[in-house]
């Protein structure tokens, strides 16, 4: 995020994306919280939109509050390799990679 490496645990509160291509929805985790909202492609461009998440607090929720804030500043997104890099005009402000197992 933003140039640092997020630190994964393997569990259930890793912060993550999955997209649901065919409804043009995401899901996910925010590192605290379940997230879910929709989003928009246009070529390269993505927006994301009606992101919610659910209101536990944890240790973790200003990690999570970045992430959502970022999440809402992203206007582009590039392919490389597996990785989609998920960007505000041309800096990189989230790296998204594959998970290695199916959450």
């Amino acid at each position: 995020m933003k140039g640092v490496p997020v630190q994964q645990s393997g569990s259930r509160r890793d912060a993550f994306i999955r997209f649901e291509v065919a409804d043009k929805r995401f899901t996910g985790n925010g590192g605290c919280n379940q997230i879910n909202g929709n989003y928009t492609l246009d070529k390269k461009e993505i927006h994301f939109t009606d992101v919610i998440s659910t209101k536990m607090n944890c240790n973790d929720i200003d990690f999570e509050n970045t992430f959502l804030s970022i999440l809402n500043t992203i206007d582009h997104y590039e392919v490389r390799g597996n990785d989609i890099a998920l960007k505000r005009k041309r800096e990189t402000m989230l790296l998204l990679r594959p998970a290695a197992t199916d959450r």
